[in-house]
Formats: structure tokens, sequence, C-alpha cells
């Protein structure tokens, strides 16, 4: 008997969604199974009162990457979208990032006995920064043309990457800590900011990406982030697709090197000729394999060995303050606020919570759909890991164990990142009527992913074997492969999207 799906693919994140589009578009019978009471994974949102809150990610890039891969499925309305802007706050410093020369140059104005050093930075990034454009015209180009078009750009993309060769091994043999602390010489402060990032030995060529897209590639959603993913979840229904809401994939049956089909959290037993796995591999390879001898023991243990990023806490804050009171406060979409100079790592600090950076972003202030009238939302994310205050205050690293002690806990963080946040909207506390804290154990419910992270495996390109192997779509079993935050390092939305494309267009042929 014929299997009753092509594909079945574990996650109905942005990877999982795109994969099934691929797919549906090729006539393929798929289904993608959701652990979540609703698609987005990683990039879900939620509303409260009339605010809307986005969950994980808080806008996105597209690189020559999400854009096209949207046209290409005939999913992409440039007024669906806004351009949005960032900018830096610190105890010494605001800077907005508008255009490379400006931040360079309000850098200087800021900390002028770095002026030389800060030129050192910003000309090391700058050939780079050049060729991001050239870059993402012919990728897209490769995606969205058609024919001689198409052929012309895979040529132009080509010979562009050999022509920087020497650049681009520099850049990826080299982390943004070791320049930073190479170049800045006189200030601490500015080897942290440009060297640390909140990721220890970050790739330098991740950073000078999170460079040029911080200054000129990132978009929002007019629906907001869920509001995307529910459009990619009805044009992937309205092609055919089936797709299962709470439906937990809790077993994957094997024989030898093939999957055969898998059991759901209802004790549905589903069968398929190919699968894709767009979720949390530890998962996979510790809980999910019926025979753990089917994927290679290495491959296992470096899985579950790995790091992953560190876990955001992030609250969700629906203020009564209006557009016209906000915005001379927060200026742009995205305000990135250094608390003080350091990345706190001490998982028994009880005050690591209300150090390093903290990013507020004001999800309706250009999008008062997103609010009630007069009213704004905003999320507030801080860097907190997962194993914090003994698994905060829960004993367990169980996601699902909840006390007392957790509970008071997240009240407390709560206040004061409400606090903490004074500093950047001024008479912030009295203006709050709703507030509501999400923890890394939060999004290691929604989505399993281990330890709550956001993005997948670890960036520190010295401690991750992930981080060095770059790309993992295949698996050591034949029919089952990998999309979505894991499968490409670094995790995010635009490799979500990538791994998504090649995963479907694969199994699609």
């Amino acid at each position: 008997m014929q299997p009753r799906y092509d594909v079945a693919i574990i996650g109905g994140g942005m990877a999982g969604l795109i994969a099934g589009l691929y797919l549906q578009s090729a006539g393929r019978r798929t289904v993608i199974l959701e652990h979540g009471r609703q698609v987005g994974g990683n990039m879900s949102g939620i509303w409260r009162d009339g605010f809307y809150f986005d969950c994980g990610d808080q806008s996105m890039e597209s690189f020559g990457i999400l854009f096209p891969i949207l046209d290409e499925l005939g999913l992409y309305h440039p007024e669906d979208w806004i351009d949005i802007k960032w900018r830096m706050v610190t105890p010494d410093c605001e800077v907005p990032l508008g255009t490379y020369d400006q931040v360079r140059a309000d850098f200087k104005r800021c900390f002028p006995a770095s002026a030389v050093e800060l030129d050192a930075w910003f000309d090391h990034l700058l050939p780079m920064v050049n060729w991001y454009p050239t870059f993402m015209d012919a990728h897209a180009r490769t995606i969205t043309g058609r024919g001689l078009v198409r052929t012309k750009a895979h040529v132009k993309l080509l010979s562009s990457i050999v022509l920087q060769a020497a650049t681009l091994k520099g850049f990826l043999t080299r982390s943004a800590s070791e320049l930073a602390e190479r170049i800045f010489k006189t200030d601490p402060r500015l080897r942290f900011l440009f060297g640390d990032y909140g990721y220890p030995n970050l790739p330098l060529m991740v950073a000078a990406t999170f460079w040029y897209t911080f200054i000129y590639d990132y978009h929002y959603p007019r629906a907001g982030i869920q509001g995307l993913m529910n459009m990619l979840a009805d044009a992937y229904r309205q092609r055919g697709g089936e797709i299962r809401l709470r439906s937990t994939v809790n077993m994957l049956k094997t024989s030898g090197k093939m999957v055969k089909g898998l059991v759901t959290s209802r004790d549905e037993y589903i069968e398929a000729a190919q699968f894709i796995n767009t979720g949390n591999p530890k998962r996979l390879v510790a809980e999910m394999l019926d025979d753990p001898t089917a994927w290679d023991y290495r491959d296992r243990q470096e899985i579950l060995k790995n790091e992953v990023t560190v876990g955001n806490t992030a609250a969700y804050l629906g203020l009564d303050m209006s557009t016209a009171e906000l915005l001379p406060r927060l200026k742009d979409h995205h305000t990135v606020y250094w608390r003080s100079y350091e990345t706190a790592r001490d998982i028994y600090d009880p005050d690591l919570h209300r150090k390093g950076w903290s990013m507020i972003s004001a999800t309706s202030l250009f999008l008062p759909a997103l609010a009630p009238e007069g009213k704004n939302s905003i999320v507030v994310q801080i860097y907190t890991p997962y194993a914090w205050m003994d698994d905060w205050g829960t004993h367990a690293h169980d996601p699902f164990t909840r006390t007392p002690e957790y509970k008071a806990l997240k009240e407390k963080v709560l206040a004061d990142i409400i606090a903490d946040t004074e500093y950047v909207i001024p008479g912030i506390a009295g203006r709050v009527v709703y507030r509501e804290l999400a923890t890394p154990r939060s999004l290691a419910r929604w989505t399993l992913n281990a330890d709550g992270n956001p993005m997948g495996w670890s960036l520190d390109a010295y401690s991750s074997k992930m981080a060095r192997r770059h790309m993992r779509i295949r698996t050591p079993l034949t029919n089952l492969r990998n999309a979505g935050h894991y499968a490409l390092c670094p995790g995010g939305v635009i490799t979500a999207a990538m791994t998504g494309r090649m995963a479907g267009r694969a199994l699609a042929r």
C-alpha cells in the first residue's frame, strides 16, 4: 500500500510552512504536525486585551533570501511590509542605526578618545558591508529569475564570491571578540560593545551581517509576525496541504536507516514516504527514535552535547500611552539598551537579569492596528539562561514544571524589567495596563526547543561544533531531512526560510 502522505513535516514554523508550500506547489500530498495551538513556533504572536505581542522573533531581515522566496511562492506583496530601524542606547551614548557612515560618526562623537580605533573597526567591516548588496541582488535573482536570467544570476553570485574569497576567509575564521580585542586597546566599553554582542566568540562574518542588516535590511509585516505565519498557513491549506495543531510527534518508527512512520501525542500513526524535521534535534535523537542505533552514535553524542543559544525572557507590556507620547522616547521600532557593559553568565547571580542588554520592540508604534486606540504594545526582551536560579526556581529541567518560587521570581523579574525600562521610557511604570512575562521555559513549552533557545545552536565559533559545520540538511536516516533553526548556523528567520525551501524542493523532485 502507498503511504497516505508523500511527506510528513514536523513543525509548523517558518521552515515547515515554506517546505510545505513548495511541496504542495509540486503536487505532493503533505501534512504538517505542529506541537502548538497555532502555527508559528519561534515566530508566534499573541493578542491580549486588544494588545498584540510577538513571542519570539520581533522582526526579520530579507538578505536576498526571504522576500525572493515569498515572491517565488506568489506570497510577497511589498505593501504588506514596513521597513524598520534600530538604535543603540548605553549609559554613555545614543546611536540611531541610520546609515553606515552616520553610525561610525555618532560612535566617534560619543567616544572621541577612541576615534582612530573606531575607524579601524568600521574600515575592517566595510568590504563586507559593501559586498552584501551585490550578493543579495544576485542571490534573489537565482530564486526569482527564470532561464537565462537565473543562469546569469548564478554566474554573478559565484563570481562575486570568488572575487571576495580572501576577505570571506578572514571573516569566517576569526571572531568578533578577537578583532575587538586587537583593535580597541584604550576603552574596554568599546571592546565589549563591538566584540561581544551578548554572544561570546561570535563569528566575524555574523557580526558583519548583523551590522549590515540592522542598518539597511530589517522589516516587519503589517499584520504582525503571527499574521504573516497565518497567511503562510492559509496559502498552504488552499493549495491542498493539511495542518494538525496540538499534534506533538513523540516517536519515529524506523526500519534500518529508513523512517517508516511517526506517532503523535494523539496516538495517531502516520506513514509517509519522506519526512522533514524542523524541530529540536536534541529531542529527536534522545527521545523520538524507536531505535536510537539508527542514528550514528558519534553524531548523536555531538548533537546532545552541543550548546544552544542562550534564552530570552520577554515582558509583554500594554501601555496607556499614545503614539504621540511614546514616539519621542522610543523613536525607532527597536531600541537595544545596554544597561551595563557585560554579558552576565553566572546562573547563580540573582541580579543577572538586570545586566547586559535589553531589547525594546515597539510593536504598535508604527502600526496602530496592533493595539487599542490611543494605546501601544511593546515587548522588552532580556538575556536570561534557562538554568538561572536553579532552573528559575523550579528545581527541575522539565519546562512543564512550575512552582510557587517560579511564579514569585517571574513577578520580581517583570517588575525589575519595567523599572529598568524607565531609563528609555520615563514614566512607564505608571502607564502599564497589561503585563505578562514569558521565560525561556515558556518558549520551551510552546516550541519544545532545547532550553527555550531562540536561534538554534550556539553561535560561539570555538565551542560549538555545529557553528563550524554550518549546514545539516541531510541526516543519517535516508528519508529524513532537517530544516529550520538547527539546520543552518546561525539560526534565524532567513535560514529557516532557506532550509525550508531547500528541503521542500529536494523532496518535490
